[in-house]
């Protein structure tokens, strides 16, 4: 049956290894069955998408028009970034994960299935209202910037940076087991990530940490593919978190990870720290890897600023 619903598809084929593309050709494959119209465009190279996505939300758009993106966790942030950059930065949106860790889409509780996430549009057209954090580089660019997931320094950067240049990653993604790149990179990470300071600002007080191997500031509980690095945050509570922890033994990590597995006790462990508020300022002394969404940043030292937001989006 005919309906008025109009779909704009934003699509990065390349991510998962080429899972996006088998996603867009589901989603047209509804899209034809339910006869309802459709246009497509695709983003080919890094930060298309901010600009195709910019141009989309700068333009009115009647109710029935709905921008669905496919594609990873980087395309989610370039789609984000740009949308808020335009003269309409609450245009809302629909997502499809289909990138290789999909950790928004799992603390969104999001489905991969174009059919499910048609049907939800052809049902109820309402978007959700949900945090995400923008930040600035005062050192890179006056510019505001925007993030779903997490920004991390350190550690998690560094298992991420390993993940990016592994050839075992490709393989895995073929075989639909992209998030375990990450895991067998964990041990690499961990024998060669080094220590640094971080002074970290919330609510008015400052804390300095030493001994340091990882700090990231999150929207949700989850990196890495999965990974509960915190439980209890949400992305709906109109805060962010920082999570800071220092150098533990082999020994500890499995300890540590056994109990993130088991009852997500390993917050309480007294070289984990962890901070809410609705503005945290990060600083660090030395060089280290970082991330913002799963895209690396330029290896340097870093001061930021990060504050809560929110966009809309459809579930």
């Amino acid at each position: 049956m005919k309906t008025n619903l109009n779909i704009h598809l934003l699509v990065n084929e390349t991510a998962g290894n080429g899972r996006a593309k088998k996603i867009l050709d589901q989603t047209v494959l509804v899209l034809v069955n339910e006869d309802i119209a459709f246009d497509v465009q695709k983003s080919t190279f890094a930060g298309q998408a901010i600009k195709l996505a910019q141009e989309y939300a700068d333009h009115e758009h009647s109710k029935n028009e709905v921008l669905v993106v496919i594609g990873g966790d980087g395309s989610l942030n370039e789609v984000l970034n740009g949308i808020k950059r335009s003269s309409n930065p609450l245009t809302p949106f629909a997502y499809l994960p289909a990138g290789t860790g999909n950790d928004f889409g799992r603390a969104a509780n999001l489905t991969s299935d174009p059919k499910r996430l048609i049907n939800n549009l052809l049902e109820n057209q309402q978007p959700h209202k949900i945090d995400c954090v923008t930040f600035k580089l005062p050192a890179i660019s006056k510019r505001l910037y925007y993030f779903a997931n997490s920004f991390g320094i350190g550690f998690d950067a560094y298992v991420n940076h390993l993940s990016n240049i592994s050839n075992l990653k490709k393989f895995l993604n073929n075989i639909n087991e992209g998030n375990l790149i990450y895991g067998l990179n964990i041990l690499s990470a961990l024998r060669k990530q080094d220590t640094f300071t971080v002074e970290v600002e919330a609510a008015g007080k400052k804390k300095i940490y030493d001994n340091v191997f990882l700090v990231t500031t999150t929207n949700h509980p989850y990196l890495g593919g999965g990974i509960a690095l915190l439980p209890s945050a949400r992305i709906d509570s109109q805060k962010i978190d920082s999570v800071i922890v220092e150098k533990f033994s082999l020994k500890k990590l499995i300890i540590l990870f056994i109990n993130l597995l088991k009852d997500g006790s390993h917050v309480n462990d007294p070289q984990f720290h962890y901070l809410e508020a609705k503005k945290i300022r990060i600083k660090t002394t030395k060089n280290e890897f970082a991330q913002v969404d799963g895209e690396e940043l330029p290896f340097g030292k870093f001061e930021v600023e990060f504050a809560v937001d929110h966009f809309n989006l459809y579930h």
